[in-house]
């Protein structure tokens, strides 16, 4: 957004190169910030001691909270922290999840499937309100029966 923003107001024709070129920083930026992020974490799990000493509540909140450093630190450096968030997700199904142990395994799928769970029924209560609320300019009601 921020580079479309920038091409509005300074409009030519060299412009493009440079919102492409944004663009590509902007993307491998983030994508390498949520990778960086989400090795990290998996050298954390691997070589600490978190499971064996029966603290599966601060390793389940630490597993929660590398994400949202990652989106933080991308931030800090004008990146998509949206972006970054998705790599690290990635990096760390893959990575970070096996270093867990068996409780923290169970406990953290449990509560990232009751978060998506509860996002996705918020998602479409807040759509259905908006459309029966809103006078639409399809709201026909021979359009909505086919």
């Amino acid at each position: 957004f921020r580079t479309m923003a920038s091409l509005r107001t300074n409009a030519s024709s060299q412009n493009i190169f440079v919102v492409i070129l944004r663009f590509l920083e902007n993307f491998f930026g983030s994508m390498s910030t949520g990778v960086g992020a989400g090795f990290i974490s998996a050298l954390l799990f691997k070589y600490s001691t978190l499971g064996v000493e029966n603290l599966y509540n601060l390793e389940s909140c630490l597993f929660v909270v590398f994400p949202y450093f990652s989106y933080m630190l991308a931030e800090g450096f004008g990146l998509s922290g949206i972006v970054s968030i998705l790599f690290t997700g990635i990096v760390m199904k893959r990575y970070t999840f096996s270093n867990l142990s068996e409780d923290s395994q169970r406990f953290t799928a449990a509560l990232f499937h009751l978060l998506s769970s509860l996002a996705e029924t918020f998602v479409f209560i807040y759509m259905g309100f908006d459309i029966a609320m809103e006078r639409q300019s399809w709201s026909h009601i021979g359009f909505i029966f086919f």
